[in-house]
C-alpha cells in the first residue's frame, strides 16, 4: 500500500478548538493511527507545520505532540511547495484574509466554520476559490458520518418520500455555568456575528440543505441566558424549502446533551428517518427508520468508524486530498466546497436579519 506524506499548514491550533479537536482529536490521531486511505488504496500521513504567532506555545505544543515543525511566519510557510494543503481553525473575523492569501499561495483549503462572517465576503471568497480551480472545503464534517449518509441514501432513493418536515437539533452543555468553562472569542461581537446559531447551527443549516435542498425562507429566535452573554446562548429558526417541505432548527452551547448533540427527525410522505450522534449512543451514532405510530421499524446498521473522535474529519480529509490529486472521492458528494460554506452564511445572515417580526398574541384575556 504506497505512502505519501501529506505537508499541511495549520493556523490558529494554539486555541483550546484548534488544538484539542483539529490537532490532537483529529490531524495528530490520524497521523498516529499510519493515515487516511484514499480510494484508490493510497495512504496519505499527515506532517503538519504548525503557524501562529506566539512561538512559545507554539513550540510547547509541538514537542507534546511530536510535531517537528512550527512557526510565526505564515508567508513563509505558504511559500513551500512540499506543503500542500492550507488549515484554518483561527477566528471567523480572520479567515477570509487568510484563506484568501492561501488560495493566491496556490493551496487546497480547509478551514473551520463558519466561512465569514457575512454573506457578502463569503460569496467573494467562494468565487476566489472556484477561479483558482482549487479544491477547498469548510469543516461541515458531520457530512461524512454514516448515520447521516445513511438517511441522505433514503432521501435520494425515495425511501421516505416526499420530505415534508425537517427537524434539526444541534446542542449541548458546553458553556453551560455549572461546567465552569469560560467563554471564548465566539461569544465576543468584535470576532463573531452571532453566538450558537453560527457556532452549532451553521452544522445543521448545511445538513438541512444537502438533505432537503435550498432553504428560501428562513425565520428566527435567539436568546442570551448567560450572565454577560452578548451573543446568543440558544437559537431556534424556521425553514421553507420548495414546497410543501419545511423545517425547525434548535442550537445552543448551554442545552443538557453530549457532544456533538446531533439529532435530526426527517419526515416524508413514506416513513420517518431519524439520526442521532452523540457520546451517550453505541458507536456514537444510530439511524432509525421508524413506524407511523413513532415505534423503531429498523434500526439500520451502519459502517464503523475507526475512531469516533477523528473519524469524520479523517473521511473529510481524505475526499479533499483525492480530489486534489485528480482521484475519485470514496464518499461522492459530499465534501463541503466554499460554495457550501457561502450558501450556509446567506442562510445565517438571513436569520439574523428575521428576529423582529412577531405577531402579538391578541384577543380577550382569558380568565385564570
Amino acid at each position: 500500500m504506497p505512502t505519501q506524506r501529506l505537508g499541511i499548514v495549520m493556523h490558529g491550533v494554539t486555541g483550546r478548538m484548534g488544538m484539542n479537536q483539529h490537532l490532537i482529536r483529529s490531524i495528530v490521531a490520524i497521523r498516529n493511527q499510519g493515515g487516511v486511505a484514499l480510494s484508490n488504496g493510497d495512504v496519505c500521513v499527515p506532517d503538519p507545520i504548525l503557524i501562529g504567532r506566539n512561538a512559545e506555545r507554539l513550540a510547547a505544543l509541538a514537542k507534546a505532540q511530536g510535531i517537528e515543525r512550527w512557526g510565526t511566519d505564515l508567508d513563509q510557510a505558504l511559500e513551500n511547495r512540499e506543503d500542500t494543503v492550507f488549515f484554518d481553525a483561527g477566528t471567523t473575523q480572520m479567515r477570509p484574509t487568510l484563506l484568501a492569501k492561501a488560495i493566491r499561495a496556490g493551496k487546497h483549503v480547509y478551514c473551520e466554520k463558519p466561512l465569514a462572517n457575512d454573506a457578502r465576503t463569503a460569496l467573494a471568497l467562494a468565487a476566489h476559490a472556484r477561479g483558482a480551480g482549487l479544491p477547498a472545503t469548510v469543516g461541515y464534517s458531520f457530512r461524512y458520518g454514516p448515520a447521516i449518509q445513511a438517511l441522505r441514501a433514503d432521501v435520494r432513493g425515495g425511501v421516505l418520500g416526499e420530505p415534508w418536515l425537517v427537524e434539526l437539533f444541534e446542542y449541548n452543555a458546553q458553556f453551560h455555568p455549572s461546567t465552569g468553562k469560560p467563554m471564548n472569542w465566539k461569544g465576543d461581537p468584535a470576532h463573531a456575528a452571532a453566538g450558537a446559531l453560527y457556532e452549532y447551527g451553521s452544522h445543521v443549516v448545511d445538513l438541512a440543505g444537502w438533505l432537503v435542498g435550498p432553504i428560501r425562507e428562513v425565520s428566527a429566535s435567539l436568546t442570551r441566558v448567560l450572565p454577560g452573554a452578548r451573543l446568543d446562548d440558544i437559537a431556534t429558526l424556521q425553514f421553507r424549502f420548495a414546497e410543501p417541505a419545511i423545517g425547525i432548527l434548535v442550537a445552543g452551547w448551554v442545552l443538557s446533551g453530549s457532544i456533538p448533540g446531533i439529532r435530526i427527525r426527517l419526515h416524508g410522505s413514506e416513513g420517518l428517518g431519524e439520526v442521532e450522534m452523540s457520546a451517550t449512543v453505541p458507536g456514537g451514532q444510530a439511524y432509525r427508520r421508524m413506524a407511523l405510530d413513532g415505534s423503531i421499524r429498523e434500526e439500520v446498521a451502519l459502517e464503523p468508524l475507526s475512531d469516533p473522535a477523528c473519524g469524520y474529519a479523517s473521511r473529510h480529509l481524505a475526499d479533499l486530498v483525492a480530489i486534489a490529486r485528480g482521484a475519485p472521492p470514496r464518499y461522492p458528494d459530499t465534501l463541503p466546497t466554499l460554495d457550501d460554506g457561502a450558501r450556509v452564511q446567506v442562510v445565517l445572515e438571513a436569520a439574523l436579519s428575521a428576529t423582529e417580526r412577531w405577531a402579538t398574541v391578541g384577543g380577550a384575556a382569558v380568565p385564570g
